[in-house]
């Protein structure tokens, strides 16, 4: 970890090593040494959500932070694993019940990532299932989880009409379960602009993982690699359980492993971010590289910046502040985001993504020839979503 990082942020970071062995004990026993302040840490530790991971390390190298604080740690390490669990449950039900209607169902990020990454459940935390399904059906995916008790939050209240339109211009809506509270993204899209992830056909791109007597279906290993860089790039992997997430699943492999693993990512069309990725990884938890990427790695100069930004996102605040998305880094990031693609096609979409909203067109619906308007309706619907942000938000 970087000596510019909060002392908090750094054993944080050293926690969230993996596997477990002499050499993640003696991380997490050197940035230890600093002085820590405890309360920061628990915040850093909430902010990024990464309580089992630090829990473990933290107990591992048998370091002892004051009584109030360890039972506060091993109160939010056990309440996340419990969710996990409750995760993985709701998971097994979603992938029969898609089954049983004939919708296919493929889960990223989530319970199939924690045994890919970690081969455990519990020490990877989550707030949400991923599960994506074909563009045609995500209709029918909505109605599905509407019949399971699932109720649409984001966008709110879309009709039919709105939601089809919504479908063809977006890549996800958020669900969540009137009773158990559990949050659900609906994706038929991974990325938002289809100049990044082409390569991936999601109708064969995929593994089966074993679970409870059961099994989830999530992305092979290769497309999983690629659209886990994207994702935590596009967010300016500003945290940290991320980036934990993809070392922990390049820490099994060795370097022809990691190279096959890079080079897949880049034919699926995943520009800049398994640069990124790698660069941000070596940096934070000394993964080791393949000399045959390192010279190649040295020489990308937005993969570094990309990487550089990242490194600030995970420290902002001391670690323990998140990133707004009006916050400078947060702007740093929609910024950065014209770069992850490096091509003009790329470039130009983003572009127009972000300066015509989807949720405007979905929402405010006019005739082709109408389709100009969008342009100066952008500011004027922004404005008022943020007044009826305010309005609703707690005082």
């Amino acid at each position: 970890m970087s000596k510019a990082a909060s002392p908090e942020l750094a054993l944080v970071a050293a926690c969230c090593r993996w596997p477990r062995s002499p050499a993640r004990n003696a991380a997490v026993q050197q940035a230890a040494d600093a002085a820590i302040d405890w309360p920061r840490f628990e915040r850093v530790i909430d902010r990024h959500r990464v309580a089992g991971l630090v829990r473990d390390g933290m107990q591992q190298a048998q370091i002892d932070a004051p009584a109030d604080v360890d039972r506060r740690i091993a109160a939010k390490a056990m309440e996340a694993a419990r969710v996990a669990l409750d995760m993985a449950r709701e998971s097994l039900q979603l992938q029969r019940t898609f089954d049983d209607a004939g919708i296919p169902a493929v889960f990223v990020k989530g319970s199939a990532l924690a045994l890919l990454a970690f081969g455990e459940l519990g020490i990877k935390q989550s707030w949400d299932i991923d599960l994506v399904t074909p563009p045609e059906r995500a209709m029918e995916g909505r109605r599905l989880l509407e019949q399971l008790g699932y109720v649409l939050l984001v966008p709110q209240g879309l009709s039919d009409v709105q939601f089809e339109r919504f479908v063809a211009l977006g890549k996800e809506a958020v669900f969540r379960h009137a009773e158990t509270g559990i949050y659900v993204e609906l994706h038929w899209r991974l990325i938002d602009n289809d100049a990044l992830l082409g390569g991936i056909d999601l109708s064969r791109a995929t593994q089966s993982i074993a679970l409870g007597g059961a099994s989830l279906a999530t992305l092979n290993d290769e497309a999983l690699f690629a659209y886990l860089c994207v994702h935590g790039t596009m967010h300016g992997w500003s945290r940290l359980k991320w980036i934990a997430d993809v070392a922990a699943f390049l820490s099994r492999r060795d370097d022809r492993d990691i190279q096959r693993l890079y080079d897949a990512a880049h034919a699926l069309g995943a520009g800049k971010a398994p640069a990124a990725t790698l660069l941000l990884c070596e940096r934070l938890f000394d993964t080791d590289l393949p000399a045959s990427l390192r010279a190649g790695l040295d020489r990308d100069g937005i993969a570094k910046g990309l990487a550089a930004h990242a490194h600030s996102c995970l420290d902002h605040g001391r670690g323990e502040a998140e990133v707004d998305r009006y916050s400078l880094p947060g702007l740093r990031t929609e910024a950065s985001q014209l770069f992850i693609g490096g091509t003009p096609r790329y470039f130009l979409g983003e572009l127009r993504r972000k300066w015509v909203s989807q949720i405007d067109r979905a929402i405010v619906i006019l005739p082709e020839r109408l389709t100009f308007l969008y342009h100066f309706l952008r500011l004027p619907l922004w404005l008022s979503r943020q007044f009826r942000q305010a309005v609703r938000r707690p005082g």
